[in-house]
C-alpha cells in the first residue's frame, strides 16, 4: 500500500474532502496490505452516496482474510447493501457481523439488520431484531429501537403492542426523538379508539417536547379532539337499529292509545260500528213479503256466484300459486339477511364518501351526528382503500368485516355493524376487528 498517499486520504477525510479521500485511498491500493485503503475508501464512497461503488471497494477489502477489521467492514458492507436497496445481501452481511463474538455494537448490526427486514415487508422479522436491539446492553440509545419497533406493530396491525413499544420509547430520558414517539403512540391509541389517551400523546407531543406535526398525525389528533367533543346525546335503542316507544306526550296531536286500553275508537272504527247497527236494525224490521223477495234475489246471485266461480278459480288458483312462491322468496331473503340497499352496498357507500369528505348520515340509522361522528372517529382519518369481506346476516342486524388499507403499513381490521330498516341497511356502529392480530412478542 502506497502509505504516502494513504495518509493524504486521511487527511481528505478528516476535513470533510471525499472526493480527494476516496481517490486517494483507491490510488493507495497498489496491490499489497490493501485492506485498510480500500476500508476508508468504502466509507468515503458511502459519504458521497455512491452505494454500489462503496459495495465494490469493501469487497476487496474483505479479500484480505487476515485484516483485523473485518467484521467493522461487513458492518458497513450491510449498510452500503442496505442504501443501494440489496436488502437480502445486507441481511447476509448483518448475520456475518453478529456470527463474530468478539464484535461489540451488536445492536447496530441489529438495527441494520430490522430496517432491511421492513424494506422487504418482513414485518415480524424487523419486529424482533428491534426488540433485542432495544435490550442490547451496548445499546447507549435504545428508545430509537423501541420507536421503531412501534412501527412494526403499527404495520402488523398490532396497535395495542405499538402502545407498549411507543411508551417505553418516550419514557427514555436521553432519546432525542421523544416527541416523535409520543405522536406516534397518539397515532396507536387512534387506531384503538382510545381517543382521551391520544389526546394526551398528541397534546405531549406538541408541548412537551417540541413536535410539529405532519399533516396526517395532525388530521387524527383533531379527529380525536372531536370524538371527546362530540355531544353524547343518545337514543335508546339505536344500537340495534330498534326505535323507543312513543310515549304518550310524544304524540302530536294528544295522548298515545295503548292496545286494549278503554279510551274512544278512532273516526273510522265509529262509522264501521254505526253501518253494522244499521243493517242489524233494518232486519228485525222486514215484512214476510219482503223476506221472500230477498230470499229469491239471494237463490238468484247464487246461481251467478256458482256459474262464474269455476273460472274463477282457476284464476285465483293461479295466482295463490305466484303469490306463495313470491311470499316464500320474501320470507327466505329476509331470514337470510337479504335487502335493498344490500350491506355491501351500504358499507361501500359510506366509505366512499368516508374517504371523500362527504357527509356520511345518509348511511346511518336515526342516531344524532354526534354519535355517528364518535362511531366513524375510531375508522381511520385516511387511507387509500379499502376491501369488504365476510358478510353475516341475519333478519334484523348484520355484521361486515372491512380491510382498510393505510398509505403506509399493514392494512387494518374492522366490523361495521348494520340493522335492517325497512327492506334495506344502514349502519349503527363501527368496531375495530383485532381476531387476525397475534399478541405481544
Amino acid at each position: 500500500m502506497d502509505q504516502a498517499r494513504y495518509e493524504q486520504g486521511l487527511q481528505a477525510y478528516e476535513s470533510g474532502d471525499m472526493r480527494v479521500a476516496a481517490r486517494e485511498f483507491l490510488a493507495a491500493a497498489d496491490g499489497t496490505d490493501d485492506a485498510a485503503a480500500y476500508h476508508h475508501a468504502g466509507n468515503a464512497l458511502m459519504r458521497l452516496r455512491r452505494y454500489d461503488d462503496a459495495v465494490t471497494v469493501y469487497g476487496k477489502a474483505l479479500a484480505s482474510e487476515g485484516y483485523e477489521r473485518r467484521t467493522a467492514v461487513l458492518a458497513n458492507l450491510g449498510a452500503a447493501h442496505a442504501a443501494a436497496g440489496h436488502f437480502d445481501d445486507a441481511v447476509a452481511a448483518y448475520r456475518a457481523v453478529l456470527a463474530d463474538p468478539a464484535y461489540g455494537p451488536t445492536y447496530k448490526a441489529r438495527q441494520g439488520m430490522a430496517g432491511a427486514y421492513y424494506k422487504m415487508g418482513q414485518l415480524a422479522e424487523a419486529a424482533e431484531e428491534y426488540r433485542r436491539a432495544a435490550l442490547d446492553d451496548s445499546n447507549p440509545d435504545p428508545g430509537k429501537a423501541l420507536n421503531n419497533l412501534g412501527m412494526c406493530f403499527m404495520a402488523l396491525g398490532r396497535p395495542q403492542d405499538a402502545v407498549e413499544a411507543y411508551r417505553a420509547a418516550v419514557d427514555m430520558e436521553g432519546y432525542a426523538g421523544r416527541g416523535k414517539a409520543a405522536a406516534n403512540l397518539g397515532l396507536a391509541y387512534v387506531a384503538l379508539g382510545m381517543h382521551e389517551q391520544a389526546v394526551r400523546a398528541f397534546a405531549r407531543a406538541r408541548d412537551s417536547f417540541g413536535y410539529t406535526f405532519p399533516d396526517a398525525t395532525q388530521k387524527a389528533f383533531d379527529a380525536s379532539l372531536a370524538a371527546l367533543s362530540a355531544d353524547h346525546e343518545v337514543i335508546e335503542g339505536w344500537s340495534t337499529g330498534e326505535m323507543p316507544p312513543v310515549t304518550a306526550d310524544s304524540r302530536p296531536g294528544g295522548p298515545a292509545v295503548a292496545a286494549g286500553s278503554s279510551a274512544a275508537p278512532t273516526r273510522a272504527a265509529t262509522e264501521r260500528d254505526e253501518d253494522e247497527e244499521a243493517e242489524e236494525s233494518a232486519f228485525f224490521t222486514r215484512t214476510d213479503d219482503d223476506m221472500r223477495v230477498a230470499d229469491k234475489e239471494a237463490r238468484r246471485r247464487e246461481r251467478v256466484e256458482r256459474r262464474t266461480s269455476r273460472s274463477v278459480w282457476v284464476t285465483i288458483a293461479t295466482w295463490v300459486t305466484v303469490v306463495v312462491v313470491v311470499a316464500g322468496a320474501l320470507v327466505f331473503a329476509w331470514v337470510s339477511g337479504l335487502g335493498y340497499p344490500t350491506q355491501d352496498m351500504t358499507v361501500r357507500r359510506m366509505l366512499e364518501a368516508h374517504s371523500n369528505g362527504e357527509p356520511v348520515d345518509p348511511y346511518w340509522v336515526a342516531v344524532p351526528t354526534a354519535d355517528v361522528e364518535k362511531e366513524m372517529s375510531k375508522l381511520p382519518p385516511g387511507f387509500a382503500s379499502f376491501e369488504i369481506g365476510a358478510v353475516e346476516g341475519s333478519p334484523s342486524t348484520s355484521k361486515v368485516d372491512v380491510t382498510i388499507t393505510l398509505e403506509t403499513g399493514a392494512p387494518l381490521d374492522y366490523q361495521i355493524l348494520l340493522a335492517r330498516e325497512g327492506v334495506g341497511w344502514k349502519v349503527n356502529g363501527v368496531t375495530n376487528d383485532w381476531r387476525s392480530t397475534g399478541g405481544g412478542s
